[in-house]
């Protein structure tokens, strides 16, 4: 055996024995950050988004949101996802620095990030700039009512620049008088493109839902999904697809006549779409049909799109006790 032969299965040794920490394919799967239950009600909106383009030291981005919390509810849980994209000081991919102040009428408050998630490629180029989502920390301060603003500042003073897509805000409030809800909230960044030798298969992430449930309990499921750039290039053909409660490998078409005969998970095609103004696609289903009692999850799958998985939520609404 040659000396370059040896080099290869060397470093193909080595890939496998320790993965690559950020790469096109599935390999930074959503997180649960809460799971809790309750009377109450979860709500998920981008408000007026729009893409910033690029954001030099200094400047500002504004997204608006008009929100109608249940009455007499109280916020249990709330986040502000700022997606942002291209963040770079030059030719170098770089994380990006960042203040966030939410406003109601004359009053302000400056935001504490709650985390940073964050991918790239993975492979050296001159472009492997970073892509990323931060989730800051609301608590009580959108009780009310009311046109609600988010603003944020680029505040690096080396000139490095970023993009961002869009700002999505989640809400959840405790409420007596509504339906119980049993919810799962999962975050993280998955940078996912099934190009350069990575599969669609490859280029899919999983996110679970850990925890028994008695569907027979359940009157309603619904999953809420978020996909900045997702469908931006999506044409006729299916570029990206959505699972849940169903394994992401083709099947022979005798296995699918099996699943729509005697049932599965479910499987949706196309289902992020977005614009060159709008570029925070976000879904939300109902999945009734398809929850188990115990490891519910959702896939996220590119087929050439090129997108980011960010947010996953499933949301149980529990029949009324007799």
């Amino acid at each position: 055996m040659n000396m370059k032969v040896c080099l290869i299965l060397f470093n193909i040794l080595l890939m496998l024995a320790f993965p690559v920490s950020a790469s096109y394919a599935g390999d930074r799967p959503l997180e649960t950050v809460v799971h809790d239950e309750h009377p109450g009600e979860l709500v998920f909106s981008i408000g007026d988004s729009g893409y910033s383009g690029e954001l030099r030291p200094g400047d500002r981005y504004t997204v608006n949101f008009e929100l109608e919390p249940p009455a007499g509810g109280k916020i249990k849980f709330a986040r502000a996802y700022v997606y942002w994209v291209w963040s770079k000081n030059e030719l170098e991919g770089i994380y990006p620095e960042i203040d966030v102040t939410l406003f109601r009428g004359n009053n302000f408050s400056v935001l504490p990030l709650a985390k940073r998630y964050s991918d790239t490629k993975g492979f050296v180029s001159r472009y492997d700039f970073f892509s990323g989502m931060d989730a800051y920390t609301l608590d009580q301060n959108i009780s009310k009512p009311d046109t609600y603003s988010i603003t944020l500042r680029n505040s690096a003073e080396d000139g490095s620049t970023f993009c961002v897509q869009g700002i999505g805000l989640l809400q959840v409030y405790e409420a007596e008088g509504l339906p119980e809800i049993e919810y799962w909230i999962n975050e993280g960044c998955d940078m996912l493109y099934a190009e350069y030798g990575i599969s669609p298969d490859a280029a899919t992430m999983t996110t679970y839902f850990k925890g028994d449930v008695d569907p027979e309990k359940i009157s309603a499921a619904r999953l809420i999904t978020v996909s900045p750039s997702g469908g931006y290039t999506s044409g006729t053909e299916a570029r990206n697809r959505l699972f849940f409660n169903e394994k992401t490998k083709p099947i022979p078409v005798i296995g699918e006549i099996i699943r729509l005969l005697f049932g599965g998970g479910g499987v949706w095609k196309n289902v992020y779409l977005t614009n060159e103004s709008v570029q925070v696609a976000w879904d939300e289903r109902e999945i009734l049909d398809f929850l188990e009692v115990s490891g519910n999850y959702a896939s996220i799958q590119d087929n050439g799109d090129y997108l980011l998985a960010t947010n996953a939520a499933l949301v149980l609404t529990k029949k009324n006790r007799e």
